[in-house]
């Protein structure tokens, strides 16, 4: 289970997934199997070509950010799109670390 997620969450957190994972039961195992994670490439990408219209942030699912990227993209001259573009891969790897913890706790 740690090979299938050690890609697409970040590599410093990877020992604390697999002592949790160590700890937790085998009922687990079965839940983690249906989460769901984001691929950061993919992110990267949306953030990259769609990034003024907040697609990144929808696809990962900050809603309420995709929102605010979208209404105050333009605003800020395209500052907040072009400097997510660097934050967005780094952003899915962290909600996917999230995403995975809470599942196990």
């Amino acid at each position: 289970m740690l090979m299938t997620y050690k890609d697409y969450m970040p590599s410093d957190k990877v020992l604390y997934l697999k002592s949790a994972l160590e700890k937790s039961s085998d009922d687990t195992y079965e839940m983690l199997a249906t989460l769901k994670i984001y691929n950061p490439t993919t992110t990267l990408i949306l953030s990259i070509f769609l990034g003024s219209l907040g697609v990144d942030r929808f696809f990962i699912g900050d809603i309420g950010l995709g929102i605010c990227k979208l209404l105050y993209g333009l605003l800020t001259f395209g500052i907040w799109p072009l400097i997510d573009i660097f934050c967005s891969f780094k952003k899915a790897k962290n909600k996917n670390f999230m995403n995975i913890i809470s599942a196990i706790n």
